[in-house]
């Protein structure tokens, strides 16, 4: 790896470098290596390696940080000279922001990292708070040497945004005055000392039985006009009695815990879980044993399915879900922090938990946390939402009626009613703009259209899967490609890239087979966030280019050049001009039996991000002008491997800001 470091685009020096950990997927190993800086971690700065099964590399993912000698200079201040606060004021200081109303799920932690700012690195401790809904989970930076907030975000992840916006601003507003830190944390000590085991990772073998919807009520009965106040008898066909596999018997009592699922009271209307003395569930919609149902068929059925498909370390545990949870409110959510991960469902208008759509896709935020737990930052706020929507509309569409009863609906029964608007699947309208942050539920006009952020991300995924099955195409390849493409990545995903890595998991998944990944390129394409080809001028490389002085110039936008690797040394060079407040996207496309890599450079000559992607993949770097003029970049293709000369060398690079 150290003799590669250039090529890689990593440090000259990889001594500051951990390796935290280590995750298998279909292609290969990732290894997850955590920037150090004085024993010290920097805050989302890691290099993700990937290597697929015959030891090739598949990708680096760089998010790494310069540490110049005057940046190290003033850390050491920072740790050793500066005085500092306790990790203990720093969990009083976290706690006021949030304003802690509701009692705690896990025990707060404080540890101390370093924050990237504008010039070096700031000494922080970064507290993790999670507490019921309302209060809800968040992840606090608190400057360790002022106790000044520095940035924070939300770990608790609520199908929509109906009630509040997860931000600290918003807790401010709450009512009332917060509990008492230590006695919360007392008590969650002592239930977590008192609590039961948890469910057995081997299954148990002992199946029973349930009532359940699937996907819901209204998919099975192709029947708009239901709603949550009609008759009790107007659900009789909707009902399916579904077998609840593994479940445990104690003592002659049977409870929904399994290998996949433990149904558990966590939240606030504190319910016990239902449990029956000969394995059959027979209650219907209306009671708490139904829901308790329902949740655990669909949550079990998704882990079964994933592990079908090749997985086998995506939440393969007892996952501990709430069916009756939320403080009641009509909501539900995936929540993080500190040593656990739960979901809870609310009751409002149409419970949350009889809702396929609502159960999957709150699964969906628990699997792409799990694959990578870095899963923060960029447009990973809308990507989420997009992603839960689509795991959650790909079930669906696999049901008998799901390809012809609103398969553009997701929330199917919980909303698209005067409980709520629901989300769509199908806003191929939808445009992405390279200078706009997508963050969850953020409402969004474009071109004047206007539409959710999560729809812009769940668009061309469901579209892709539509667009494959009919054409012969199945589910479970697409959904293998997308879960693919989640590993070998860090923190501060975007959206372009996001979607690059989906194109390439289609290409290295099925190398022979091109039709998955130029799928996937054309509805990522209609919706901006790639770029087509070509939707602006082509021009033609012209040699010699070899240095950032004789640089090809690029000046309009969407500019396709087709250019040639002459020779196993040449390297071609690119200088773009970006105006203020654009982002450049650079997308080089190598010839199929050919792996060249993509570098990008600031007017000093300072590397400032590469790709990676493999033979035949596309590679991307972007890179933002924030400043007020503009500015000049430098793109850079080198050869790696593959053919070269005008006949085998041949590649095509995009710039579009």
């Amino acid at each position: 790896m150290r003799d590669n470091a250039e090529r890689f685009g990593l440090p000259a020096s990889l001594e500051n470098l951990v390796l935290v950990q280590v995750k298998e997927s279909l292609l290969g190993k990732h290894y997850h290596y955590q920037q150090m800086l004085l024993e010290l971690p920097v805050d989302g700065a890691e290099i993700v390696v990937s290597l697929g099964k015959d030891g090739q590399l598949l990708q680096i993912y760089n998010t790494s940080r310069h540490v110049s000698e005057d940046m190290e200079e003033e850390a050491v201040n920072q740790l050793q000279l500066k005085a500092q606060l306790s990790s203990e004021s720093a969990l009083d200081r976290a706690w006021t922001n949030m304003r802690v109303q509701n009692p705690l799920v896990d025990l707060p932690k404080s540890e101390q990292v370093w924050v990237p700012v504008k010039g070096g690195f700031q000494l922080s401790y970064k507290v993790s708070i999670s507490a019921q809904m309302p209060t809800g989970g968040f992840v606090q930076y608190i400057n360790a040497q002022d106790g000044s907030l520095i940035d924070s975000y939300s770990t608790s992840m609520p199908r929509n945004g109906k009630f509040e916006e997860r931000t600290l601003a918003a807790r401010q507003l709450a009512l009332g005055s917060p509990l008492d830190r230590k006695a919360e944390t007392a008590a969650i000590e002592r239930q977590k000392r008192l609590a039961q085991p948890v469910a057995s990772l081997v299954p148990s073998g002992i199946n029973g039985s349930g009532f359940v919807f699937d996907p819901d009520p209204r998919t099975t009965l192709n029947n708009d006009s239901l709603t949550d106040t009609s008759a009790a008898s107007a659900f009789d066909s909707a009902y399916f009695n579904k077998p609840l596999r593994d479940i445990t018997l104690n003592g002659g009592v049977y409870s929904l815990a399994g290998p996949y699922v433990n149904i558990k009271d966590i939240e606030a209307p504190n319910i016990a879980p239902s449990t029956t003395t000969n394995g059959a569930w027979t209650a219907k919609r209306g009671s708490d044993a139904f829901d308790d149902t329902n949740v655990y068929f669909h949550l079990d059925q998704n882990q079964r399915y994933i592990q079908s498909l090749g997985f086998t370390n995506i939440i393969n545990r007892p996952f501990d879900v709430d069916t009756n949870g939320v403080n009641g409110d009509d909501n539900s959510h995936y929540s993080y922090g500190g040593s656990t991960d739960y979901l809870a469902f609310g009751h409002g208008c149409v419970n949350d938990s009889e809702d396929a759509d609502v159960i999957l896709h709150e699964y969906g935020h628990g699997i792409q946390r799990n694959i990578n737990t870095s899963w923060s930052g960029g447009d990973t706020g809308a990507m989420g939402e997009g992603f839960g929507d689509y795991w959650a509309g790909s079930y669906s569409y696999s049901t008998p009626n799901g390809p012809t009863y609103h398969p553009e609906w997701v929330f199917t029964w919980d909303g698209h009613s005067n409980c709520w608007g629901g989300r769509a699947l199908n806003r191929t309208d939808a445009r992405y703009n390279s200078s706009r942050t997508y963050s969850a539920h953020q409402s969004i006009t474009e071109g004047g259209v206007s539409f959710s952020s999560d729809e812009l991300w769940s668009a061309p995924l469901f579209q892709s899967l539509t667009s494959l099955m009919a054409n012969g195409k199945s589910r479970e390849d697409v959904d293998k490609i997308i879960l693919q493409a989640h590993f070998g990545l860090g923190s501060g995903v975007r959206m372009p890239a996001m979607a690059t890595a989906i194109v390439n998991a289609a290409h290295n998944l099925f190398p022979n087979d091109a039709t998955y990944e130029n799928t996937f390129k054309e509805k990522f394409q209609a919706q901006n966030i790639i770029s087509s080809l070509p939707t602006g001028p082509a021009i033609n490389e012209t040699e010699s280019n070899n240095t950032q002085a004789t640089a090809n110039v690029i000046s309009t936008t969407n500019t396709t050049v087709n250019a040639t690797i002459a020779s196993s040394s040449d390297v071609d060079f690119f200088k773009v001009t970006v105006p203020a407040g654009k982002t450049l996207t650079a997308t080089m496309t190598p010839n199929s039996t050919s792996d060249y890599d993509l570098e990008l450079y600031n007017s000093a000559g300072t590397r400032l991000a590469s790709s990676i992607a493999g033979t035949g993949a596309a590679d991307v770097v972007t890179r933002a002008n924030s400043g007020t003029t503009s500015v000049d970049f430098y793109v850079k293709v080198i050869y790696y491997s593959g053919g070269t000369g005008s006949t085998n060398g041949k590649y095509s690079l995009v710039a579009a800001w």
